[in-house]
């Protein structure tokens, strides 16, 4: 087996995106694509291996030269394939990593079963469960456009878009350890025009950027306040769509003792949601109707959430939503010719499957104890939590000294109980959690100081 060998099982947004991000690092890529037509495109489009047919089959896979790869991700749009793709990698052909997408957990078992042992390497990737979990993040944190949790919890890193203002506007990167003295909190990325950065301490913090924290949990409140966003204590949420990904939502919301509203277009949808759900409302409708979401007091609402299967829709309530008075708007958006526009339309997130599933995989692809993962601002930085390894170069002197590359930013640092915002000085040891902040570009340079 040849770790840099990798196969991906669909031509979609995900596999083409995968396909290009693991050339670029150096891998030899095949790429298999059902569709002729899609083949052929990819074909000329992508400096990868292209193969046409069905990722299925054995015969396919062979092809694609799976008998010798170190990796498959199986990325198409149907779960059973990705699922028979996935059960031939490791049973028939002893493919070490697997990767496969699926969003019907009732897979789950099957999968399970046979990748038994090996729960690092072969794993589910949930795009549904993702967008969950990344929509209550956001609810956390106040006028934040992008919420990532690590370390447990503990750490957030979260977006905003920098006021003339705010308190940040002006400073310098390093001026945060002033403000901060006794907590790990540091801006870790900045995106500026058509820029994504990992700053340095001298960058400084300019009106319009969106900046990226690193945030201690206890110190949540004080971040949100200098950028200059106001609190706002209603727990009323209105939540667009009751498929798997808007009822899973509401069930998490009526956890929290939030007041959850959800409007289904589909009578059947809205029926058996409402027999599923304890306290929240479900109001048969659709999401673009301004009398329903006037006479349901839209004014009222801290967030409207858009997650129906029809994006177009999503970012049209969601624009509404905002018009008529909800204080926050996520949309579930996946189109990037749409995810280009919303930036200038008063969205306040966007909640895309295709990149949750992207940061997931690479959690996976980058391996040597990588516990989690992000890929943020279309994919153009990454940020990974790892555990140092005992005889890596992370752990081989203090961080002046260890020599990473330009660009990669040890953000934070765990040990025991205590989280730090380490410096030059500062040595990493073995068993550390580390928080490690990079551009894609030479996101796979980082593996070489893991062990």
């Amino acid at each position: 087996m040849d770790r840099n060998n990798i196969v991906i099982v669909g031509g979609g947004l995900v596999g083409q995106a995968l396909a290009g991000k693991l050339s670029a690092d150096g891998n030899d890529v095949a790429l298999v694509e059902s569709n002729p037509a899609t083949a052929r495109e990819l074909a000329e489009t992508l400096d990868v291996q292209t193969v046409e047919g069905n990722g299925a089959m054995a015969s396919v896979l062979r092809l694609a030269g799976v008998e010798t790869a170190g990796l498959l991700v199986a990325s198409t749009s149907s779960d059973e394939c990705n699922l028979v793709a996935g059960l031939l990698a490791i049973e028939l052909f002893h493919v070490p990593r697997v990767v496969v997408r699926m969003h019907d957990p009732g897979h789950r078992e099957s999968f399970d079963l046979v990748s038994k042992g090996h729960p690092d390497d072969h794993v589910i990737v949930n795009p549904d469960a993702a967008a969950v979990d990344r929509v209550a993040a956001l609810l956390e944190v106040p006028g934040a456009l992008d919420v990532v949790t690590f370390m447990d919890g503990e750490l957030l890193v979260a977006g905003f878009r920098i006021g003339p203002s705010s308190d940040f506007a002006g400073l310098r990167v390093s001026d945060m350890r002033l403000l901060f003295a006794d907590t790990p909190t540091l801006a870790v990325a900045i995106h500026r025009g058509d820029d994504c950065l990992v700053p340095n301490g001298e960058e400084g913090i300019q009106a319009g950027d969106l900046v990226y924290f690193a945030i201690e949990r206890d110190s949540l409140k004080d971040v949100v306040s200098l950028v200059g966003v106001s609190p706002d204590n209603r727990r009323r949420v209105m939540v667009a769509g009751a498929g798997p990904i808007g009822l899973s939502l509401a069930r998490r919301l009526e956890a929290r003792d939030m007041r959850v509203c959800v409007i289904e277009e589909d009578e059947d949808r809205a029926q058996k949601a409402a027999s599923e759900l304890d306290s929240a409302m479900v109001i048969h409708g659709h999401p673009t109707d301004q009398t329903l979401l006037e006479d349901e007091e839209i004014e009222r609402v801290s967030t409207f959430v858009a997650v129906t299967q029809d994006h177009e829709t999503n970012l049209v309530s969601g624009l509404l939503s905002k018009r008529l008075g909800a204080t926050r708007a996520f949309v579930l958006v996946d189109n990037p010719a749409l995810v280009a526009l919303v930036g200038d339309m008063g969205i306040d997130a966007i909640i895309s499957p295709r990149s949750l599933t992207i940061s997931l995989t690479l959690q996976v692809i980058r391996g040597h104890g990588v516990r989690s993962g992000a890929a943020l601002l279309g994919d153009q930085i990454e940020i990974m939590e790892i555990e140092a390894i005992r005889g890596g170069r992370l752990t081989s002197a203090p961080l002046m000294e260890v020599g990473l590359p330009k660009g990669v930013l040890v953000a934070a640092l765990r040990r025991d109980d205590e989280l730090v915002v380490p410096q030059g000085s500062d040595q990493v040891q073995s068993g550390d959690r580390v928080l490690l902040i990079t551009t894609s570009k030479i996101a796979s340079r980082v593996s070489e100081y893991l062990g």
